[in-house]
């Protein structure tokens, strides 16, 4: 349940800041968070290579317009 709450205080917090995204990276295989930001209407934007010493994990970059 601790998720949801986080998730919709950054949501708010961006907006009071008057931000016009919000955006967010996970891992590819993150199936779960990825369905989690995607109730939220994140949506994916891209990839890129996020790195893990020296091995590069592919990453989606999400963006919440807000």
């Amino acid at each position: 349940g601790i998720a949801h709450e986080l998730i919709q205080w950054a949501i708010e917090r961006a907006r009071d800041l008057g931000a016009d995204y919000l955006y967010l990276s996970v891992f590819t295989e993150n199936h779960r968070a990825r369905a989690f930001y995607e109730k939220y209407d994140f949506e994916p934007e891209g990839t890129y290579a996020f790195m893990v010493g020296n091995h590069a994990d592919e990453d989606i970059v999400m963006r919440l317009k807000l």
